[in-house]
């Protein structure tokens, strides 16, 4: 079941003396909304042509699940861990993980401080391909940008943050905190070294930090956005596993 809340104009004014609304609505050019959803498609295609070999076989939602693991690595990921990033149940991560762990794609192994547990590691065959699909992710990234310069990309990033931030302002999308800052936040010089494995923090700390003063990690914003591209309609995904 569906709640359809209306939104009134009342609130939300055309820019004074913008014609642009007359030019979307006489079908001269596409709307902001539908040129961003216009892309969106344009670059999951891309991905889906170029997809390695190596992941030519790989569902959708198992590419997503390997790139989730790899950004975690160095972190103990459990079955709940994956229930909670891709918003799927108990039974529907079950059957998957399960699926993966045939193909070879995943292992579990026991948990030191406590047997019982079963944490959730990459195999040496998946490694391979989260590696792949990151460099084809990073050589998609180069050619979307190409021509464009570094204060161009910014005001871009700028521009999709505004727009998202409009939206979640109304309230009507759910938690804030699930829509980070958009925006590119460069550290000072002296800080811009890569920091070590064991220093990257945590996710849900990058997201506190994005909330708390809208800069974020520079790296884990980059392979969140990575991991972002690479997501081909988790939906369609799972219900492709389902059959």
């Amino acid at each position: 079941m569906y709640v359809v809340t209306e939104v009134t104009n009342e609130r939300y004014k055309e820019p004074t003396g913008s014609r642009l609304f007359e030019v979307w609505e006489s079908g001269l050019a596409k709307p902001p909304s539908v040129a961003i959803r216009s892309l969106h498609n344009v670059v999951n295609r891309y991905l889906r042509v170029t997809r390695p070999e190596a992941a030519e076989d790989i569902s959708s939602g198992n590419v997503d699940i390997i790139v989730y693991l790899a950004r975690h690595d160095n972190e103990e990921i459990f079955p709940q861990d994956i229930e909670q990033r891709f918003g799927v149940t108990r039974s529907t991560s079950c059957r998957v993980l399960g699926l993966m762990e045939q193909k070879g794609l995943i292992a579990r192994e026991p948990v030191k401080r406590d047997a019982r547990l079963k944490k959730i590691v990459l195999t040496d065959k998946s490694r391979h391909i989260a590696e792949v699909l990151r460099d084809n992710a990073k050589n998609m990234e180069r050619i979307l940008l190409e021509g464009l310069e570094d204060d161009q990309i910014r005001q871009f990033m700028h521009v999709l943050d505004v727009m998202q931030t409009n939206l979640v302002k109304t309230g009507l999308i759910g938690d804030e905190s699930r829509y980070p800052s958009l925006e590119i936040r460069e550290q000072d010089a002296s800080k811009s070294q890569v920091p070590q494995e064991s220093q990257v923090p945590q996710e849900s700390q990058v997201l506190q930090k994005t909330r708390d003063d809208h800069v974020p990690n520079n790296r884990d914003a980059r392979d969140e956005y990575v991991s972002h591209v690479l997501r081909i309609s988790q939906e369609m995904a799972i219900a492709r596993n389902r059959r």
